[in-house]
C-alpha cells in the first residue's frame, strides 16, 4: 500500500531544493510514497503580512492524515516556518525527518558544514598562500553560518593568522546584496587575498561585483563559495566550494523516513562529512569532463532568454483571463480556452498537463461582502476555479478542503508528486494551486512567478466582478424608485417599454394596466404628506405582492403606476385586477390607517400584430382607469 509523505520547504533556494527533490523522489518511488509538498516563498525582507500570507500554507494539511513528514530544515528559517511544524509535529506521533537542520526529538540526515569549510580553508591557506581573509558571511545568527565561520576561523588560527570582525561581510545569503556590500566595503578596507564566502551565490555575487569594479577572479584575488550549486560548477570561473551530496542525503532521509513508518527505532541526528570541490575561482585547474560540463552550459546561453520570453508571453496570456470578468465562472471558462488553444504554452510549464487552482470558498464568497475573506488558516471546502487532467480541463466544482487535489488517482497508479503553493494577496487567503508530478517548476523560481501572477489576477477578477455588481447597483438606484421599491419614469423606458417590445416581437399578446390612488390630494390635504407617502408605500407593497413573475411594476409619477407584461390570463387580466384592488384594501386595514384607502385601474391588451404604438396604448388604458374612477366617484355620490 502507497505511503502518504507531507514534505516542507522554502522555494527561495532552489536550486538545493531541486537537488533535494531528486533524491527524495527517487526514495519515494523506490519505496511506493506519494509525496506532497508544500513550498512557499517566505523571505526575511518581506513584510509581517506577506510573510503571513505565505506561510499560511503551513496549515492547509492535516498533518495527522499523512503517514510520514519530511523537513527541508535548512530552508524553512525565514520567517520561522521551521518553529511552526515544529509545535504542530509534537502534538502528533507521525513519524518525522528532517534534512539539515537538528531538532529535539525529530531525527536528523545532515552534512556537517564544518568539515568541507575546513577543507577549503587549509587548501587556499596551504596551497595559494592565502594570508588576509575577508568572510562574506550569511545570517549571522544562523547555525551553518558559524559552523562555516568557526572552520574559518580554526584554520586561519593554526596558522597563525586571524580573521578581524571588520574583515567580516553581511552577504544575508543574497547576491544582490553582496553586489553592494563588496565595493563599499572595498572604499575602507585593502584588497584581500580571498573573499570566503558562506555560499555560492554569494560568491558569485562577489565575483561580478569585482569584475565591475575592474579585478580579476582568480588573477587578482581569490573567491570561494560553499554548496556546489550547478551554477557555481557552470560560472566563469568555476566556483571552489564545498560539496554536501544534497541528493545522496536526500535520498538517504526518505529511506530512514520509510523505516520509521515501518517501526524502525529513531536514530536522532546522523551526520555526514561535506568535501572540497575544486574550482578555477582559487587559481586551481579543473578536469576536462567539469569544463565540458561549462561549455555546455555556455551554449545553453541563448535558450534560457528564449524560455523567459515565452513564459513571460504566458503570464501576459495569464492576465488577460483575469481581466474584466463578469464573475468566477467566466474566469474557469477563460482559463479552458486557454489551455485548449496551447495546453504546452510556457516553459514547458505543464509537462504533466495536470493542476488546478483552488480558491478558498470565503475569497470566493468576499466579492458581495468585503469582510468575510479569511486571513489564517483554510475553509472546510475549497472551490477549484480550474484543473486541467491529462490536458483536458475539468469543470468547475468545489471539494472538501483535505482532499488538496480533486483530480484524484487512478487504482493502478504508481507514486505521484504533488506541489502545493499558496495563493496569497499580503495576509488575505485566496487559496492555493496544486501540480502533480511537476517538481521542474522550482527551477528559476517560474512557480513562485506564475503563482503571483495568479494570486494577482484572481484579485483583480474579484474587483472587476465587484465592480460589476457596484454599477449594476447603481443602475438600478437609477431606475428604481426610492419610495415605492418599484422602477420608477427612466426604469419605464429602461425595462418596461422594452419588455413589451420583447412580447410583441414574439408575437404575443400584452397587458398594460395604469392603477391611481382615488382621492390622493385628499389625503394628503387632511392627513398630511407623511401619510400620502404611506399611501404610495402600501399600494406599492400591494403591485409587489400580486404581480405574475417577469411582469414590471412602475411608479409612473405621483401617485399613478404602471404594471405591465405578457398577458397569461384567460379573462385578459380582470381576476388579477381585482386581486389588486382587494390587496390594497388589505394592506390598509391590516396598517389601521385612518382614512380609506383605495385604487383605481385600467388596462388594454395589446395585439402584436397592431401597428398602434405604446404611448397610444398607454393612453387607452389610462383612459379606462379615469372611466374606472369616473365610475366609483358617482357611485358613491348616489
Amino acid at each position: 500500500m502507497k505511503k502518504k509523505v507531507a514534505v516542507f520547504a522554502n522555494g527561495w533556494s532552489d536550486e538545493y531544493i531541486k537537488n533535494a527533490l531528486d533524491g527524495i523522489e527517487r526514495g519515494a518511488k523506490e519505496f511506493n510514497a506519494d509525496l506532497y509538498l508544500f513550498v512557499q516563498y517566505a523571505a526575511a525582507s518581506d513584510k509581517d503580512d506577506e510573510a503571513h500570507g505565505y506561510i499560511n500554507i503551513l496549515n492547509l494539511p492535516n498533518l495527522e492524515q499523512f503517514d510520514g513528514i519530511l523537513l527541508l530544515g535548512n530552508t524553512l528559517n525565514n520567517r520561522g516556518e521551521l518553529g511552526i511544524l515544529y509545535d504542530k509535529i509534537q502534538k502528533i506521533n507521525t513519524p518525522t525527518v528532517c534534512l539539515e537542520y537538528e531538532l529535539d526529538g525529530i531525527d536528523c540526515i545532515c552534512t556537517d558544514n564544518y568539515s568541507g569549510m575546513r577543507m577549503l580553508c587549509e587548501h587556499v591557506v596551504d596551497c595559494h598562500g592565502v594570508k588576509n581573509v575577508a568572510f562574506v558571511s550569511g545570517g549571522r545568527d544562523n547555525l551553518e553560518n558559524l559552523e562555516r565561520l568557526q572552520a574559518l576561523r580554526d584554520v586561519l588560527k593554526e596558522n597563525n593568522l586571524e580573521l578581524n570582525d571588520d574583515s567580516i561581510i553581511d552577504g544575508e545569503w543574497s547576491y544582490y546584496c553582496v553586489r553592494q556590500q563588496i565595493p563599499e566595503w572595498l572604499t575602507t578596507h585593502n584588497m584581500p587575498d580571498a573573499f570566503i564566502c558562506a555560499n555560492d551565490v554569494m560568491a558569485m555575487g562577489t565575483v561580478f561585483a569585482l569584475s565591475k569594479m575592474g579585478y580579476s577572479v582568480p588573477e587578482d584575488v581569490i573567491v570561494t563559495g560553499f554548496d556546489n550549486v550547478v551554477s557555481a560548477q557552470t560560472y566563469n570561473p568555476i566556483i571552489t566550494s564545498v560539496d554536501r551530496g544534497w541528493e545522496t542525503r536526500s535520498y538517504e532521509g526518505m529511506k530512514h523516513l520509510i523505516d520509521l513508518i515501518n517501526g524502525a527505532p529513531k536514530k536522532g541526528t546522523i551526520k555526514h562529512h561535506s568535501k572540497l570541490a575544486i574550482g578555477e575561482s582559487c587559481r586551481c585547474t579543473v578536469s576536462n569532463e567539469i569544463k565540458k560540463k561549462q561549455a555546455n552550459f555556455i551554449n545553453s546561453a541563448y535558450t534560457i532568454p528564449s524560455e523567459r520570453t515565452m513564459f513571460d508571453w504566458h503570464l501576459s496570456a495569464l492576465d488577460s483571463v483575469t481581466s474584466g470578468v463578469k464573475d468566477f465562472d467566466e474566469v474557469h471558462d477563460r482559463f479552458a480556452v486557454l489551455f485548449d488553444d496551447d495546453p504546452q504554452i510556457g516553459y514547458d510549464m505543464y509537462e504533466s498537463n495536470t493542476f488546478c487552482i483552488c480558491l478558498d470558498e470565503a475569497f470566493v464568497e468576499s466579492v458581495n461582502d468585503t469582510s468575510s475573506a479569511r486571513c489564517f488558516g483554510y475553509g472546510d471546502r475549497m472551490d477549484v476555479i480550474f484543473a486541467i487532467r491529462d490536458g483536458v480541463p475539468l469543470p468547475r466544482q468545489k471539494i472538501n478542503t483535505s482532499y488538496i487535489f480533486p483530480v484524484f488517482e487512478k487504482p493502478d497508479e504508481g507514486p505521484n508528486t504533488y506541489m502545493i503553493s499558496p495563493l496569497h494577496a499580503g495576509s488575505i487567503v485566496i487559496g492555493y494551486v496544486v501540480f502533480k508530478n511537476q517538481f521542474s517548476l522550482i527551477n528559476m523560481f517560474y512557480l513562485n512567478t506564475w503563482v503571483m501572477r495568479i494570486s494577482d489576477g484572481m484579485i483583480r477578477a474579484k474587483q472587476s466582478i465587484q465592480m460589476g455588481i457596484m454599477n449594476r447597483k447603481l443602475g438600478d438606484m437609477s431606475i428604481n424608485d426610492e419610495l415605492s421599491g418599484l422602477y420608477n419614469r427612466k426604469g419605464y423606458e429602461k425595462r418596461a417599454i422594452p419588455l413589451l417590445q420583447k412580447i410583441r416581437n414574439a408575437g404575443k399578446q400584452g397587458v398594460l394596466m395604469v392603477a391611481d390612488i382615488n382621492k390622493m390630494k385628499t389625503i394628503n390635504d387632511h392627513y398630511g404628506h407623511l401619510q400620502g407617502d404611506l399611501a404610495i408605500r402600501l399600494v406599492s407593497k400591494a403591485i409587489l405582492s400580486t404581480l405574475p413573475d417577469g411582469w414590471c411594476g412602475v411608479r409612473y409619477g405621483g401617485d399613478e403606476f404602471v404594471i405591465l407584461g405578457e398577458n397569461v390570463f384567460i379573462d385578459n387580466g380582470n381576476i388579477f385586477k381585482n386581486q389588486l384592488i382587494e390587496s390594497v384594501r388589505k394592506q390598509a386595514e391590516d396598517m389601521m390607517i385612518p382614512f380609506e384607502l383605495t385604487i383605481s385601474v385600467g388596462s388594454v391588451i395589446i395585439e402584436p400584430e397592431e401597428k398602434v404604438t405604446l404611448d397610444e396604448y398607454f393612453k387607452l388604458a389610462d383612459n379606462a382607469m379615469y372611466e374606472m374612477k369616473k365610475a366609483l366617484h358617482a357611485e358613491r355620490e348616489e
